[in-house]
């Protein structure tokens, strides 16, 4: 006798979204944040870089002493960005743009009502 087999469940259709409402908060939260960024905090990131300077040892700095691995790595900050956003800029604020995102769905998805 043949085994019997179960029939095939029917394919249920599933219908995509394009824009859900996770997809909307957190495109539009990184999106805010790398404005923020790019345009409000520029100046001041590099006002505070040039103010710190690069470490120093017995007045001379870490390259100029004869430390050939204390040279910036200029590949990794190089920009055609004409206010010099790069790679660096990009990743810190989009990250920060994706914590403000899963902050906002999480207050949206508890009974805090906070945004």
């Amino acid at each position: 006798p043949a085994a019997r087999r179960a029939a095939a469940p029917a394919a249920r259709r599933v219908a995509p979204k394009a824009f859900s409402d996770v997809n909307l908060v957190m495109s539009s939260s990184t999106a805010f944040m790398l404005a923020l960024g790019r345009f409000a905090f520029k100046d001041f990131k590099d006002a505070s870089l040039a103010n710190a300077g690069l470490p120093t040892q017995n007045g001379e700095t870490h390259a100029e002493a004869g430390d050939a691995r204390a040279a910036e790595a200029t590949f990794i900050t190089a920009t055609n960005d004409p206010a010099g956003f790069n790679i660096i800029d990009v990743l810190a604020w989009g990250s920060l743009g994706h914590v403000l995102g899963i902050a906002t769905l999480a207050t949206q998805s508890n009974t805090y009502g906070i945004f």
